[in-house]
């Protein structure tokens, strides 16, 4: 233990926790970055907790292995390797206090961090599962892989040039794993092996089992590397440290699916529906029940007045993206939590949202802009004031009022029964997201 004590004093091991907090919680706390992902945030549920500092570790692995690489090269660059060579004591104790110190130092600080997400998470009665425990051994694998392979090269490089250098190196190459893994610039596998998790979809799914046996494979391989780097005496030892390198290869390549899609597996626990009658949501968002059973109830009461209206409201479990795509089941109004349509509404608000498009959910983002999706937003609004029985005008922002006092008149001039045609028709063409829905409520369908 005096050693153990001796090390943590003299090393650059106190400051690499220090380091790795101030990068990953001054951007999870202070920036709105790639982890600003709705439910999917890292202070929403236990998985996301354990799940963002991994996607962090791109940052935090570069000042793990700098700093490690500056340790490793510490006896060579004090020209002390012949005279502890020449000791009785084995090379392997005075390397594991050095690896433990750092190590545990690491890890310290990487699980500072999941513990910063995991007491909001708690405090606000996030999920609980256990999916996380999986994802937080593949992290703290990650730190203790990144110590060893630093220690073991510094010790094979001693040059002063090594440790900003291999820091930078890493940070380019997990870097590029990253964004490969998004816009696929690189294969699927390529993207796994890197150091930092490609971002999660959302926060309805989990990674394989074999994506997760790989990557376990792969670190392990790693670390092995590292250590045989850092204990070798000779060349020919050195060369050694390869095969670890290739037996984590080989058994993670033909775990890894070949598309980025089949990465990931539906959280069923998240995703299992908590319903009051014909109103479902997700267990994941179970507090929200309250908030939308009355106004979807309503809801599908006033859809009523439409030929093959929907008979229930369900929370999606898609991930919200600005592209959206059909055909899209009739029987169903789907709610998305993180669409920010929805954001913040109850009541007749929430209720008047949910009708829009006649219990449908829009076709286009709505940053997109252009006629085609301002008439869209005017038929939707025009499709939700005739299922509310009255009409008032739009928003600027929410639709174009010229159109929708237009669609509005010559609605109402045809008898009911084509009044109800046309929206029927109207809401058949979103399901669909195809044709014009304001020219079918202003001519009919033909």
């Amino acid at each position: 233990m005096s050693v153990f004590r001796i090390e943590l004093r003299r090393t650059v091991a106190p400051w690499v926790p220090v380091a790795m907090l101030v990068v990953s919680l001054g951007l999870l706390l202070f920036s709105r970055g790639p982890w600003s992902h709705g439910s999917a945030a890292w202070n929403e549920t236990w998985l996301t907790a354990v799940r963002w500092p991994r996607y962090l570790l791109v940052l935090m692995w570069p000042i793990i292995v700098g700093a490690a690489a500056i340790q490793g090269m510490r006896d060579a660059r004090a020209g002390v390797v012949e005279l502890f060579g020449s000791t009785p004591r084995p090379a392997g104790q005075r390397a594991a206090m050095l690896g433990l110190a750092l190590g545990l130092a690491a890890a310290v600080g990487y699980l500072v961090l999941v513990a910063a997400g995991v007491g909001q998470v708690v405090a606000k009665g996030g999920l609980f599962t256990t999916a996380w425990v999986t994802q937080l051994v593949l992290g703290v694998l990650s730190v203790l892989a990144g110590v060893a392979l630093g220690l073991g090269v510094g010790r094979l490089l001693p040059y002063p040039i090594t440790a900003p250098a291999l820091a930078v190196l890493v940070l380019a190459g997990g870097l590029f794993t990253q964004v490969s893994g998004v816009n696929g610039v690189a294969s699927n596998a390529v993207a796994l092996l890197g150091i930092g998790q490609v971002a999660p979809h959302g926060p309805f799914d989990l990674p394989k089992p074999a994506v997760e046996i790989g990557q376990l494979a792969w670190l392990l391989g790693i670390a092995a590397a590292g250590i045989v780097l850092l204990l070798a005496r000779s060349a020919r030892i050195r060369v050694l440290a390869l095969l670890p390198v290739g037996a984590g290869l080989a058994v993670a390549l033909p775990l890894f699916p070949a598309s980025s899609a089949e990465n990931y597996v539906p959280d069923e626990a998240a995703a299992a529906l908590v319903c009051d009658g014909p109103v479902c949501v997700t267990r994941l968002h179970e507090d929200w029940l309250s908030t939308v059973v009355g106004p979807g109830k309503e809801v599908l009461q006033r859809l009523e007045k439409l030929p093959q209206h929907p008979t229930r409201v369900v929370e999606s479990t898609e991930p919200y993206r600005d592209n959206k795509v059909g055909p899209r089941d009739p029987s169903r109004v789907l709610l998305q939590k993180d669409n920010y349509v929805l954001s913040d509404k109850s009541g007749p608000r929430l209720t008047m949202t949910l009708l829009s498009g006649a219990g449908t959910t829009q076709c286009h983002a709505a940053s997109y802009g252009g006629e085609r999706n301002d008439r869209e937003d005017a038929a939707r609004w025009v499709m939700a004031q005739w299922l509310a029985g009255s009409y008032s005008p739009p928003s600027s922002y929410v639709a174009p009022q010229a159109w929708t006092d237009s669609a509005w008149a010559a609605l109402k001039a045809v008898p009911e029964p084509e009044q109800t045609a046309r929206v029927a028709a109207a809401r058949q063409l979103e399901l669909t997201c195809t044709g014009d829905p304001l020219k079918v409520l202003m001519e009919g369908a033909r």
